[in-house]
């Protein structure tokens, strides 16, 4: 038989803590048994003591010290239908990680194709923003050249009709002057 404070040491948790378990409902009915009183002290059997054990084994944490801080362990039983059902969890997502893997690699090659369109097609841009450069420098030069030849002919025939209306007229008679209201009237 032991005490509940030789227990708690071998658990490696306070009096406290033993006593506190102790009380609770699923323990309180089954450790009734292996627990007497001798001379005011708690004392537990084997078969309690291992009873105490296996509750604080497997429902709580076991606190272990370590070199700097207090580290916290759980400890849970051991359950092979549990143990399978996260084993096939972790395989059908390791099966679920390797297909997004795939696809994301298709998707990279996918992105990759679509970048190289993107460059294609910026250089065409480029060029045909080229041409269309050219070719307005050689419209704006080619206009320029009309407009000249357009004044010349102007000037030209401005000058011969104003020799054919004074000769008409008269050396010393200015011509009628026109306005612009009276474009449509003839000569």
């Amino acid at each position: 038989m032991k005490t509940i404070k030789q227990i708690a040491d071998e658990i490696g948790v306070s009096k406290q803590a033993v006593f506190y378990r102790i009380k609770r409902p699923p323990l309180t009915e089954t450790l009734q048994p292996f627990i007497s009183q001798d001379d005011g002290v708690l004392m537990v059997t084997l078969d309690g003591e291992a009873l105490i054990k296996q509750a604080f084994n497997f429902g709580e944490k076991e606190h272990v010290l370590n070199d700097k801080e207090p580290v916290f362990h759980s400890k849970e039983p051991e359950n092979p239908i549990k143990d399978t059902i996260t084993e096939t969890l972790v395989d059908m997502l390791k099966l679920e990680l390797e297909a997004k893997n795939r696809q994301i690699e298709t998707k990279d090659v996918q992105i990759g194709e679509q970048q190289a369109i993107i460059k294609d097609l910026t250089s065409i841009i480029s060029t045909k923003d080229k041409q269309i450069l050219e070719l307005t420098s050689s419209l704006n030069a080619a206009q320029f050249l009309h407009a000249g030849t357009q004044a010349q002919l102007r000037e030209n025939v401005t000058t011969e009709e104003a020799a054919a209306t004074i000769e008409a007229v008269g050396p010393g008679v200015e011509p009628p002057r026109r306005r612009w209201w009276q474009f449509w009237k003839n000569k």
